[in-house]
C-alpha cells in the first residue's frame, strides 16, 4: 500500500454543491453497459471463490436482494440515491432482467455477519465482471473505504481514477465535491456520504483524538476527527498528521452537524492529497 494516497490523475478545482445524488435509473441503465465492456482487472479482482446467486431485485440504493432473501451491500463503493420527487425512468427490476441475460450472477461474501440494516457485504459479479468496478469506471460510484477490504478495492480505485480523469458521470457534475469551508452546504448534507476538499489550516492532538481543521476557530468549516487507535494504524502505514498542515486534501466520508460540520476518519484511504 502507498504510504499516503495521492490524487489519481490531474486534480481539478473542486466545486461546492449541496447534493451529489444520482437518479438510480440513470445509474442502472448506464451500468448495463459493463456487460459488453472489457473487464477491469486487478490482482484478486475476479470471480474466484464466488458462488452463483439468483437476484430477486435491486433497491433504489443499489442493494442486491437475493431470492433466498439475503440483502447484499456492494463492498467498497458508494452509489448515490434518488433525489426526492424524481421518478426513475427504468425500474430496478428491468436492470435485473437485462443484467442476468449477460451471464450468471455470483457473489463473494466478505463476512458472514450482517450490518445493522441486515445487509451482507460482498463482491457481485455478472458474467464474470465485477459490478462495483464497472460502476466506478463510469463515474456512477466512488470508492468508499470499508472495515472489510474487498479484493477488488484496488481495481475500484483505479476505475474511479479513470472516471475522474475523463470527467465521467459523478466527476462531471459541478456540485460533485463540496468546499470544506462552506459550512451551510455541508450542514445540508448532514448524515450523508460526501467528498469535500480544502486546505488544512491546523492540526492538533488531544488525549483521545486528533483534529484536522479547514477553517479558523468559530467558523462553520469542516473539521476531521481521528481517534487514537485509527491514528496509530494510519501512522504504521507512513501517515504523519503534521504533514497535512498547509496542504490541500480531498476527504470522503459521512458528514455530521454539531458546533460545526465534522467527519470521523478511521481509514487512510479516506484522505488524499489534492494539490
Amino acid at each position: 500500500m502507498n504510504e499516503f494516497r495521492q490524487s489519481q490523475g490531474t486534480a481539478q478545482a473542486p466545486l461546492a454543491g449541496p447534493n451529489i445524488a444520482f437518479l438510480p435509473a440513470l445509474l442502472l441503465a448506464s451500468a448495463l453497459a459493463f456487460l459488453s465492456a472489457p473487464a477491469a482487472r486487478a490482482e484478486g479482482c475476479d470471480a474466484a471463490g464466488a458462488t452463483e446467486i439468483e437476484i430477486a431485485k435491486v433497491t433504489d440504493e443499489f442493494d442486491i436482494v437475493l431470492k433466498d432473501e439475503r440483502n447484499i451491500r456492494l463492498a467498497g463503493v458508494k452509489i448515490f440515491s434518488t433525489e426526492a420527487g424524481q421518478e426513475p425512468a427504468i425500474k430496478p427490476a428491468a436492470y435485473v432482467e437485462q443484467a442476468e441475460a449477460g451471464g450468471p450472477a455470483t457473489l463473494r461474501l466478505l463476512a458472514p455477519i450482517s450490518d445493522r440494516w441486515g445487509r451482507l457485504s460482498g463482491d457481485v459479479f455478472v458474467g464474470g465482471r465485477n459490478l462495483q468496478v464497472s460502476l466506478a469506471e463510469k463515474g456512477l460510484a466512488v470508492a468508499r473505504p470499508d472495515d472489510l477490504r474487498s479484493a477488488c478495492y484496488d481495481a475500484i480505485k483505479a476505475a474511479e481514477g479513470r472516471a475522474r480523469r475523463e470527467n465521467a458521470g459523478f466527476w462531471g457534475k459541478p456540485d460533485a465535491i463540496l468546499k470544506a469551508t462552506d459550512g451551510a452546504k455541508l450542514v445540508e448534507r448532514d448524515g450523508s456520504f460526501i467528498l469535500a476538499s480544502g486546505e488544512v489550516r491546523h492540526v492538533s492532538r488531544r488525549k483521545n483524538l486528533a483534529f484536522v481543521d479547514f477553517g479558523a476557530p468559530g467558523t462553520e468549516s469542516l473539521y476531521l476527527t481521528i481517534d487514537n487507535r485509527a491514528l496509530t494504524r494510519m501512522e504504521k502505514l507512513g501517515f504523519k498528521l503534521e504533514q497535512l498542515t498547509g496542504r490541500r486534501i480531498l476527504v470522503r466520508g459521512v458528514v455530521l452537524s454539531g458546533r460545526s460540520p465534522h467527519m470521523g476518519i478511521d481509514d487512510l484511504e479516506a484522505i488524499e492529497f489534492w494539490d
